[in-house]
């Protein structure tokens, strides 16, 4: 049992560390996200000012359906992301709750174990103890 819990707790470990990786990568994604999502921004009113100063050049109209479309992808990618990064927290989360429950039940055991050897002992000492009253009145 002891062996099987220590064992237990490396690969809950190994699988935690697992899931962090996953996480941080999201939360990378998230960020890039969130970047593109601030150029496109800058990009519409840089676009806003230019044709405002040549109004005869381009289609401003056409421009914005086209940012429009892409900051709606955008956001989409950001929430499947931000769904995605919530569950990977709460993965871990269970994950860390599980690992608690292995480092509980393994000290729970050794404490066990060590009252057990405490007994032993204190057994074995009144034995003694008891051994010795009696031998000495004996004499």
């Amino acid at each position: 049992m002891k062996n099987s819990l220590k064992t237990l707790s490396r690969i809950q470990k190994v699988h935690i560390d697992e899931q962090r990786k996953l996480l941080n990568e999201q939360l990378d994604v998230e960020e890039k996200l969130n970047s593109a999502i601030k150029k496109l921004e800058q990009e519409l009113e840089n676009e806003k000012k230019f044709s405002a100063e040549h109004p005869e050049i381009g289609d401003f109209g056409a421009y914005y359906k086209r940012y429009q479309s892409v900051r709606a992808e955008l956001e989409d990618a950001l929430a499947q992301t931000q769904k995605r990064i919530e569950e990977l927290r709460d993965i871990i989360s269970d994950m860390f709750k599980e690992q608690k429950t292995y480092e509980i039940v393994d000290e729970r055991r050794i404490e066990r174990a060590q009252k057990q050897e405490e007994i032993k002992e204190q057994k074995m000492l009144d034995e003694i103890g008891t051994n010795n009253y009696i031998n000495q009145h004996k004499q």
